[in-house]
């Protein structure tokens, strides 16, 4: 069982706990023990076995069986046990804005609402405004809530589903099968209903007992491959712990590059491709191509668009069909890629919220080969997160030139991500700001006020010339809050005119600013970076999100990226 799938078992259960009413200690625990798993890299597997969990932070003696049972069954007996107590469902409700635990609760026991489309419908009746303590204005509220997180009802975030694919790859691999992800993963679709994989392999090769070996880990429940076919699907369905369905697709050598395109989608594209291949003579017959009867053997995409006279159209945008005119006429698509990043400016250490200290950062920016790196901490008023405060900021400086003497291959910038205030004012003083050599400005708090005053605040950041970044525009979190971005034209105008950067955050539940966003960011002359807001080492590597389903699915090339620049053409770019 991957890690991530781990952490999301324990986070069910925490949420369960606290929707029970149990101590918020136990409730913690089992967050701290999610986060401890999913920003490590252990060995759990061997740890497990080996009796060793409670070495990670964070789990104790109570945890350690539950754990040890989910990485060496991929089951957990007490989340079963507890969900005979609290419907599953309530955990849906508790990501609608305007419900918490407490609520959920209530809601469950005074109109025996057990999910989604039991709140849709008493919200429908107006039955909500009529339990105690709710009201007409919290009933409006959470309608509100409903509609903006049910376009992530029964979907995962790609930075959970990315890693399990990847795992379920690697175990076709050692088993001398190859494989690709396909679908939504592919094309780097912010939240999947899916996970698809296709692999070159016969019914022979899967029906081996130690392919499904390599699967059962992540499956839900057991199920043979027979059981697993779906003849409307094409395809072997399994149910996985994450929530959402694995759909497993098979291909022969010859199929392996159209079945590639076919299965990656979407059909629009692929109607226009078809459409295309018929004007050069062949047309598609059941994952086969075939020109004259005869079947051409087809072993890659790249080999179909050369066929069909087409530049190469990069999963990422081929949702856009101003991309299939621009290929079809010989123009190169020509997107930023992750390798074109030179640093991560917005990062954070042990200094606030982050488990790494400042060298350990370092260390991890050197291992991803780049040539700057800013250490940009909170200054906020948010009470459960440690902040910077000026004397706190000296000290800090402090280590950080100790660290560029020890590290001279990188520059180390000097940063801090301070709070916007309600007026638009920031936390620290500009005498303070001006001294460092990056600061990120975001909204924290009072994100649910007017949308046109979250602009405003914003917009008085940006203007302000010690701003060097506008982090995490919108303040959404994926299938929790919808976030703002009224008035948003304005603010992409004035960080076009006053220099300032707007940041895609690559981290997987934030993906802010979202693609059209960064798309019509990049239209009003804005210059944007790409910064993961890391609060680990690992969490580095969330930059593939913010590249894969904001900056290349808006069509972005690198000239739109700040710091695809390296150090000396970045320092000029941004503000003095």
């Amino acid at each position: 069982m991957h890690k991530y799938e781990i952490a999301h078992m324990l986070r069910k259960i925490g949420t369960l706990l606290e929707i029970k009413g149990e101590d918020p200690f136990k409730v913690r625990s089992y967050e701290r023990a999610a986060q401890s798993i999913e920003q490590g890299s252990f060995d759990l597997e061997t740890m497990a076995r080996e009796g060793r969990l409670r070495e990670i932070p964070g789990i104790g003696a109570n945890l350690e069986p539950k754990i040890r049972e989910m990485i060496l069954t991929g089951t957990s007996s007490y989340l079963e046990e507890l969900s005979e107590e609290v419907p599953l469902g309530l955990l849906d409700l508790v990501k609608v804005p305007g419900i918490g635990p407490k609520t959920a609760w209530l809601l469950y026991e005074t109109l025996n609402i057990d999910g989604l489309d039991a709140l849709e419908e008493a919200l429908q009746k107006n039955l909500i405004r009529h339990v105690p303590g709710l009201g007409r204005k919290r009933e409006e509220t959470i309608a509100r809530g409903l509609s903006e997180i049910k376009v992530f009802a029964d979907r995962l975030i790609l930075g959970l589903a990315m890693p399990v694919t990847q795992t379920l790859l690697d175990n076709f691999r050692e088993r001398t099968i190859r494989g690709i992800a396909v679908g939504e993963i592919r094309c780097y679709v912010e939240a999947v209903s899916t996970i698809d994989l296709l692999l070159m392999a016969s019914e022979e090769d899967l029906l081996k007992k130690e392919v499904l070996d390599g699967l059962r880990a992540s499956l839900k429940e057991e199920r043979t491959w027979l059981r697993a076919w779906d003849p409307k699907q094409r395809a072997f369905v399994f149910p996985t712990n994450l929530g959402v369905p694995l759909r497993i697709y098979m291909a022969q050598p010859e199929e392996f590059g159209l079945k590639t395109l076919l299965y990656t989608g979407p059909p629009e594209f692929n109607a226009w491709f078809e459409e295309m291949m018929r004007s050069k003579g062949y047309h598609f017959d059941e994952g086969k191509l075939v020109k004259d009867g005869q079947i051409v053997p087809v072993s890659s995409e790249a080999q179909l668009f050369s066929m069909a006279d087409i530049c190469f159209i990069p999963p990422e945008v081929r949702h856009r069909p101003e991309f299939w005119e621009k290929a079809a006429s010989g123009q190169p698509i020509d997107l930023v890629q992750l390798t074109d990043i030179k640093g991560d400016l917005h990062v954070h250490t042990n200094w606030s919220d982050g488990i790494a200290t400042v060298e350990q950062v370092v260390q991890k920016a050197l291992e991803l080969g780049y040539s700057y790196i800013a250490i940009s901490d909170h200054a906020t008023k948010i009470k459960v997160v440690k902040s910077l405060d000026v004397d706190k900021l000296e000290a800090q400086l402090e280590e950080i030139q100790e660290a560029s003497k020890k590290y001279p291959a990188i520059r180390i910038f000097s940063g801090v991500e301070v709070d916007i205030l309600k007026d638009g004012s920031l936390l620290l003083p500009d005498h303070v700001l001006s001294q460092l050599d990056v600061v990120v400005a975001s909204i924290h708090q009072d994100i649910e006020g007017s949308d046109y005053s979250v602009a405003d605040r914003l917009i008085s950041a940006a203007r302000n010339p010690n701003v060097d970044i506008i982090g995490h525009p919108t303040g959404r979190f994926l299938g929790r809050r919808a976030g703002s971005s009224k008035g948003f034209e304005k603010l992409f105008q004035v960080a076009a005119s006053e220099g300032t950067f707007l940041e895609i955050n690559a981290f997987p539940e934030r993906l802010d600013l979202s693609e059209p966003l960064a798309r019509e960011a990049a239209s009003a002359g804005a210059t944007m970076v790409v910064c993961t807001d890391a609060h680990s080492p690992e969490g580095m590597e969330d930059m593939v999100y913010g590249i894969g389903c904001c900056a290349r699915r808006a069509g972005l090339s690198a000239h739109a990226i700040a710091n695809t620049k390296d150090t000396e053409e970045f320092l000029k770019m941004k503000k003095p």
